[in-house]
C-alpha cells in the first residue's frame, strides 16, 4: 500500500514539472551599452614616388686617427688612461722613466756652460791679441822710418819685424780660437735643445681631443723608439668608408646626400654627404670605394657596422609615415580602419626606410583607411571617429 503511494505522489511531481517546462521563456533585459567613439586622424594608404635606394654595408672611421708612440728607449713609468677614455688636447696620458734624460740634460747644460765661457775667455784673448799687434805694427812702422834715415840697423830692424809677424800671428790664433769656440758654442746648444726634446719626449701628450681606442703597452714594459703606446681617434669628424658595384658608379657624384644607418644604436638614422671616391675600380669585385661624412654624433665610434642608402632613381611604392607603426613583440603593424569603422591591428611587413616614412611591402593596399599617429586610447575593436 505505502509503495503505491509513493510512485502516485512520483508520477504528480513528474507531471507538474514538465507542464512548468512548457511555460514561454522571456527575452532577456539586459541592455547592450555602445561605448563612445574615439576621434583620430585617418590617411588613406596611397602609392608615392620616392628615391629607389641601392643598399649597402660599410664601416664607419674617425678622419683623424693616430699611433702614438715612443720616442725613447725608456721603462713606461705611468699610463694615465685606458681603453675608452676620453681626452683633451695636452693631456699628459703617459710618462716614461727620464732619469736618463734628465742626466744627459743636465750634463747638456754644463757642456753649453762650459762652452760659453771658453768663448768668453777666446774673446778677451783675441782682444789682448789685437790690442798687442795694433802696438807691433804702430812700432814696426816708427822703426822702418828710423831705418830709413840710418838711424837703425838692419839687425834691429829685423828684430822688429819679426816681433810684428809673431803679434799678428798671435791675433791669427786669437781670432781662430774665437771662432772655434763660437761653433762649440752653437753645438753645446743643439744638444741642449736635442736633450731638452728628449726631455719633453719623456711625457706622451694628447694630441687633440679625442678618444683612447687602443693600449698596447702596461706599466714597468720596455719601450723602445717607434714602440706603439697608445692608439687614439679624433671625435670631431667620422665617415662612413663602403662599396659600389660599377653598373651604380654613374649615378655617384660628390656632394651627394645618402641616408646612414647605424644598426648597433637603434638603427640611427643619419644624413651623409659622399666627398671622396677611389677613382679606380678594384680588379677582383668590379667595384667603387666610397667615402660619406656625416654630421657629428656623440654615440658613434669608429668600427662601427653602417648600412648606406644611396639614391639611384625613383620609383612609386605604398608607404606610411614611421610614426604608425605599432610594435607588439616580434610584430609589425598598423590600425587600419574597417567599414564599420572599427580600428583592427593588421600585422604588416615593411622594406626601405626613409627620413619619416617606411615602405610596406605587405600587408596594406592602396586606399586602405589607416591611423598616421594612433594615440594610447586606440586600440584592436575601439570604434573611431576621423576628426
Amino acid at each position: 500500500m505505502l509503495q503505491k503511494i509513493a510512485k502516485y505522489s512520483l508520477i504528480v511531481l513528474l507531471i507538474a514539472a514538465l507542464s512548468g517546462c512548457k511555460g514561454k521563456i522571456e527575452p532577456g533585459t539586459a541592455k547592450e551599452e555602445n561605448e563612445a567613439a574615439v576621434k583620430t586622424v585617418v590617411q588613406e594608404a596611397q602609392l608615392v614616388n620616392q628615391p629607389l635606394l641601392y643598399e649597402t654595408t660599410g664601416t664607419v672611421h674617425a678622419k683623424t686617427e693616430s699611433i702614438l708612440a715612443s720616442k725613447l728607449l725608456a721603462a713606461v713609468k705611468k699610463i694615465n688612461v685606458k681603453e675608452g677614455d676620453l681626452i683633451k688636447k695636452g693631456d699628459a696620458l703617459v710618462f716614461l722613466d727620464d732619469s736618463q734624460v734628465k742626466a744627459q740634460l743636465q750634463q747638456a747644460e754644463q757642456a753649453r756652460e762650459e762652452a760659453i765661457k771658453a768663448h768668453e775667455a777666446a774673446i778677451s784673448g783675441a782682444d789682448s791679441a789685437r790690442a798687442a799687434a795694433k802696438l807691433a805694427d804702430d812700432t814696426y812702422k816708427r822703426y822702418l822710418n828710423l831705418f830709413n834715415d840710418k838711424a837703425l840697423s838692419r839687425q834691429e830692424i829685423e828684430d822688429i819685424e819679426t816681433k810684428n809677424s809673431q803679434a799678428n800671428a798671435a791675433l791669427l790664433q786669437a781670432e781662430a780660437m774665437v771662432q772655434a769656440s763660437g761653433h762649440r758654442v752653437k753645438q753645446t746648444e743643439a744638444a741642449l735643445l736635442s736633450a731638452r726634446s728628449f726631455d719633453r719626449d719623456s711625457v706622451i701628450y694628447a694630441p687633440y681631443n679625442g678618444l683612447v681606442t687602443a693600449k698596447m703597452v702596461e706599466s714597468g714594459d720596455l719601450a723602445s723608439p717607434g714602440t706603439p703606446i697608445l692608439g687614439v681617434e679624433e671625435t670631431q669628424a667620422y665617415y662612413v668608408e663602403f662599396v659600389i658595384p660599377e653598373a651604380h658608379a654613374k649615378n655617384i657624384v660628390m656632394g651627394k646626400k645618402v641616408n646612414i644607418v647605424i644598426s648597433a644604436l637603434n638603427d640611427l638614422l643619419l644624413e651623409g654627404t659622399i666627398y671622396t671616391t677611389v677613382p679606380a675600380a678594384d680588379f677582383n669585385t668590379r667595384s667603387f670605394m666610397l667615402k660619406a661624412s656625416f654630421s657629428l654624433n656623440k654615440s658613434v665610434r669608429s668600427g662601427m657596422y653602417a648600412k648606406v642608402l644611396i639614391p639611384i632613381g625613383n620609383i612609386n611604392m605604398l608607404s606610411v609615415p614611421s610614426s604608425a607603426l605599432i610594435y607588439q613583440g616580434q610584430l609589425t603593424g598598423i590600425y587600419i580602419i574597417d567599414g564599420q569603422n572599427i580600428a583592427r591591428f593588421r600585422v604588416i611587413r615593411t622594406g626601405k626606410i626613409f627620413d619619416k616614412s617606411i615602405e610596406v611591402l605587405s600587408g596594406l593596399k592602396p586606399k586602405d583607411r589607416y591611423i598616421p599617429n594612433p594615440a594610447i586610447n586606440i586600440k584592436d575593436g575601439v570604434k573611431v571617429e576621423a576628426s
